[in-house]
């Protein structure tokens, strides 16, 4: 999924860019100059302080569920032991009590657990492409600043020569916008 996203980044990327700076250089000159550079979207999720700090809040909030998860399972765990370690004199109608309401709570454990998952995700899918956005922002910038015609995604490029690679200015850019 992350490859077809980065994949139609590149081309939205280089559609957005390349056709306004194209026409603009065609007004300008007979002979257009094509600048082309290149980024590492992943190496700036890697990298890049912002994303960095954006993702820790992200594990920080994701280590909270998963705390509520854990305290939620413990207390599951101490009502199967103690309706497992029941005197066998109790009687019948309590124990079937305590099974049901064991059952309760492995069905709320289990919702809660897929609630979670799916909120994780969601806020996953919205910090990337958040962090995205705020990236394209930068690059689209950077390339009318230097008059670049052509931005590719790395992972949409086969061979490059590095001297285009403008992944880590754009690093910097994007930090020092935060």
């Amino acid at each position: 999924m992350k490859k077809a996203f980065v994949f139609w980044f590149t081309i939205l990327l280089a559609a957005f860019i390349a056709m306004p700076m194209q026409a603009a250089q065609e007004k300008k000159a007979k002979d257009p100059v094509v600048k082309v550079g290149v980024i590492d979207m992943q190496k700036i999720m890697r990298e890049s302080k912002a994303a960095k700090n954006a993702q820790a809040a992200f594990r920080k909030d994701l280590d909270a569920k998963r705390g509520v998860l854990a305290a939620k399972q413990q207390e599951i765990r101490v009502m199967e032991e103690e309706l497992k370690g029941a005197d066998p004199r109790l009687a019948d109608e309590a124990r079937r009590q305590k099974a049901e309401k064991l059952t309760r709570e492995i069905r709320e454990l289990k919702l809660l657990t897929a609630d979670m998952e799916d909120e994780l995700k969601r806020k996953d899918v919205e910090l990337t492409q958040k962090i995205v956005g705020e990236v394209i922002r930068v690059v689209n910038a950077y390339a009318k600043k230097e008059n670049i015609t052509l931005i590719f995604e790395r992972s949409a490029v086969v061979a490059l020569d590095q001297a285009v690679d403008i992944t880590s200015t754009i690093i910097q850019l994007y930090d020092a916008g935060k």
